[in-house]
């Protein structure tokens, strides 16, 4: 746990200003929650885990840590059952050519007939560790939510 959190808190602090390749990072996280808000919403737990690197971890807002398609699909599905969220990015930085670090807030959504009437920030935040990947696809290798509603 502190090895992963170690990595998480290296990576978030030596993100520079280096430009994503001509890719405008900001966009790339937008589209990465936009991705995650929609497969959220329809409940399909398998396109939330393609969101994420083969090697992927996931630090769980009680304290323990998802790795892998496995343990983080079954944290995703329990998350599903609970309710509907959406993530709304607050801050993007980029640090070489294949790395973005995203924070983004997390918002509860009540639906009727499938519409989202309301949405309520409650104080989550996730931290997203974005990275590059040999298609040029952009997938979570780590996640850290601060969440004291323990989702």
């Amino acid at each position: 746990m502190k090895r992963s959190l170690g990595l998480l808190l290296a990576l978030v602090t030596s993100a520079g200003t280096a430009r994503a390749q001509g890719d405008d990072a900001r966009q790339i996280a937008e589209t990465s929650a936009a991705q995650w808000n929609a497969a959220f919403a329809k409940g399909k737990v398998d396109a939330i885990v393609s969101l994420y690197a083969d090697n992927a971890m996931l630090l769980r807002p009680d304290g323990a840590v998802s790795r892998g398609a496995g343990e983080i699909r079954a944290f995703w599905q329990n998350v599903i059952q609970r309710g509907e969220y959406a993530m709304d990015i607050v801050s993007v930085t980029e640090d070489h050519k294949d790395t973005i670090v995203a924070t983004a807030e997390l918002s509860g959504v009540q639906t009727q007939g499938g519409q989202p009437v309301t949405k309520h920030r409650y104080g989550a935040v996730l931290y997203s560790v974005l990275k590059r990947q040999p298609d040029g696809t952009w997938k979570a290798k780590v996640q850290k939510w601060n969440d004291d509603h323990r989702i």
